[in-house]
């Protein structure tokens, strides 16, 4: 029974999406084909195919479609689509991809994504992306989104995966390049 505890224990789970950090995005929201389109290419430049840009951050206006669109991006709408039983085999494929010698880093792979929970400024230290991560912040005020970012920008060199940090406000931020 201890070989079997032993066995047990030495096996690696994959990592589950950070909670601690953010929230899944709304997955009953649509989506925008322009919207994905211009966030994919701001997402996945400096990221593929070669991790050049560990931590990019952004900003962009409020849309209805955030959701939706990164939804999209994680693969959420995709998983809905296949069903049970084909989105069991379709998540497999996806971690076992994780795996492979280039750890699944390819344009097009789905990312982890998720809305930035305001009260957990801990969890942006101990933050490590288990895969690509777009994480939308909403309107914050000026000094959390600053802990927020700073904590990011110290780990970032330790980043094997990319991470986007998208800022959703009505007003750009100074310094910070604004999407669409």
């Amino acid at each position: 029974m201890t070989g079997q505890r032993e066995a047990a224990s030495r096996v690696h789970l994959p990592r589950r999406f950070d909670e601690a950090l953010m929230q899944p995005p709304d997955a009953r929201r649509a989506g925008d084909a322009a919207l994905l389109a211009r966030l994919r290419a701001w997402c996945e430049e400096g990221a593929f195919p070669a991790l050049t840009a560990p931590l990019r951050v952004a900003s962009i206006a409020p849309h209805a479609a955030l959701d939706g669109v990164a939804c999209a991006l994680d693969g959420s709408h995709e998983l809905a689509r296949l069903g049970r039983w084909r989105g069991l085999g379709w998540r497999l494929q996806i971690l076992w991809r994780e795996r492979a010698a280039d750890g699944g880093m390819q344009a097009g792979r789905p990312w982890d994504c998720g809305w930035w929970r305001a009260a957990s400024p801990g969890a942006a230290e101990a933050f490590r992306p288990r895969r690509a991560t777009l994480l939308m912040v909403r309107e914050p005020d000026a000094a959390r989104a600053a802990v927020l970012l700073a904590a990011l920008r110290a780990s970032s060199a330790a980043y094997a995966r990319p991470v986007r940090v998208l800022i959703v406000s009505a007003a750009g931020m100074a310094g910070v390049e604004r999407v669409g």
